[in-house]
């Protein structure tokens, strides 16, 4: 296996915890001057006050989401108490360093490690079977993941005689022993528990991601006069308006928006990245959520407007992915001798050589009319050999106002499925846990007739339990392209751009 250069300015331990601000308010008293200055542990178990000793005089402290004192009411003594956000960063794909890489890179690594948490605490050792878990952007659907558990001991009871037990979340790891006291792990999957089967001495618990959350979740919160959501009488980078309808608490996700990389719920970098992405090609939308969409309908209709990759990464943040050449830093090599099992797939039905977009449409008494114009992207060549092959967005909750941009997500389609697909799907040992959706893979597959192919991997299938993994891999619905020119001026191969039909009037 051959793997691209990270570039890593330094390293870090594969889990570890991030306290956002360590201070302290309560309404109506100034508790330094009164207490001291307070101190939060890192284990995020204690408060330490200096000059005091917190624990005797108070009483036990814990500290998650909120505070609780043995034998004391601490809200109607001390005031509201506000503790800021704590987040565990979970290490996952991108993040693994040298020796993780090292041992992925070996044809049979030695000390495996493989951990379960739940709510924080160590399952491991009563893991029965571990889950697959996977992971595809395309569909922007949740995936959710299932694990056995042993329940002889009846711990697993707590579930039935503690009900808020639900909702917590479970975490799964993979990696290696790097020493005698430490493992060093990548986690490759997180949810929240939302189903518990017993059976046989055991518990099978369910867990669901984010989306699967979001899909359940509307973004138009008025239940009176069931109005939409509208974003009309001015232009909105996507990715602002994404923000917008994540974070905002007039919506129903009521998502942080914390703007740095310790948002639990958005991969702020990620997020970042793309409206970069999308301001330096002008990309600019209106749109309408109708009441009743779910938060996963509205965000397909974004990445399918604006040729992105939404979707729940290991960790259970929201990323965003829109590249047009692919970033070759976490690029890999697959060749015969790593690949277990393969499979490729030919598809001329999915292909696409003219893509109409509809756009500028109007949003009059709470429902959406149009489209006023429309743009047409056609690619000369491919329909002459192909015949022609027209497709367009399934969905209308965003639209462009102008043909640049409509012509921009038509020719980036068409480039990308202008002959028949040929989709490959290989089964691999446990190895590349580096790689992250979006990513590209070479293919070295002579047995198909595949050498040194850039294929961008939109789907990834991790079996624990068997230690080995899939991978779907994609040129037609892949946003990561490897060392291509995507417009040229006059081309009929890579597109023309004076072909557009129906000009704003």
């Amino acid at each position: 296996m051959a793997l691209g250069s990270y570039g890593r300015s330094h390293q870090r331990q594969s889990y570890y915890y991030h306290l956002a601000d360590t201070r302290i308010y309560i309404q109506g008293l100034d508790f330094e001057s009164t207490l001291g200055n307070p101190t939060l542990a890192t284990s995020i178990e204690a408060v330490t006050v200096n000059g005091l000793d917190f624990e005797s005089t108070i009483g036990n402290i814990n500290i998650r989401t909120n505070i609780q004192i043995n034998g004391l009411d601490f809200l109607s003594t001390l005031g509201n108490l506000t503790v800021s956000e704590t987040f565990s960063v979970a290490q996952i794909g991108h993040d693994a360093d040298s020796f993780f890489q090292s041992r992925q890179a070996e044809t049979n690594p030695q000390s495996i490690v493989r951990q379960f948490t739940y709510n924080n605490s160590e399952f491991s050792d009563r893991i029965t079977r571990y889950p697959t878990v996977k992971r595809n952007y395309v569909d922007v659907v949740g995936k959710g993941f299932t694990v056995n558990v042993e329940n002889a001991s009846k711990l697993m009871n707590e579930l039935i005689e503690d009900r808020t037990a639900f909702k917590r979340d479970g975490a799964v790891f993979y990696g290696y022993k790097s020493d005698t006291n430490s493992n060093n792990v990548l986690q490759i999957g997180n949810g929240f528990l939302t189903n518990v089967n017993y059976s046989d001495h055991e518990a099978t618990l369910t867990f669901k991601n984010r989306l699967d959350l979001l899909s359940q979740t509307f973004v138009s919160q008025d239940v009176t006069s069931k109005q939409g959501v509208s974003f009309t009488g001015s232009e909105w980078n996507p990715a602002d308006l994404t923000f917008e309808i994540l974070t905002n608490n007039s919506y129903g996700a009521n998502f942080s928006s914390v703007t740095c990389k310790y948002n639990a719920q958005i991969h702020y970098d990620s997020w970042l990245q793309w409206k970069t992405n999308l301001a330096a090609e002008n990309i600019t939308v209106q749109g309408f959520f109708p009441y009743g969409t779910n938060y996963v309908q509205a965000l397909k209709s974004i990445a399918e407007l604006t040729d992105s990759a939404i979707y729940a990464e290991a960790d259970n943040r929201i990323y965003f992915l829109r590249n047009l050449t692919g970033v070759e830093s976490f690029s890999a090599v697959v060749s015969e001798s790593d690949v277990l099992k393969c499979s490729t797939t030919g598809d001329a039905y999915d292909m696409c050589n003219k893509y109409s977009v509809p756009m500028s449409f109007t949003v009059v008494s709470n429902k959406v009319e149009g489209p006023r114009a429309t743009c047409t992207f056609v690619n000369t060549a491919s329909v002459n050999s192909f015949g022609a092959s027209l497709k367009g967005p399934t969905t209308q909750m965003i639209w462009y106002t102008n043909s640049a941009n409509a012509n921009n997500l038509a020719g980036r389609v068409v480039f990308r499925r202008r002959q028949p697909e040929i989709a490959v799907k290989v089964t691999t040992p446990i190895k590349y846990l580096t790689q992250q959706l979006g990513d590209i893979i070479y293919l070295n597959l002579p047995e198909v007739g595949l050498v040194d192919q850039p294929y961008t991997m939109i789907g990834q299938t991790i079996d624990v339990e068997n230690q080995t993994m899939d991978m779907d891999l994609s040129v037609g619905h892949g946003i990561g392209i490897a060392n291509v020119t995507v417009f040229e001026l006059g081309d009929d191969i890579l597109g023309r751009l004076d072909n557009t039909t129906g000009v704003l009037g």
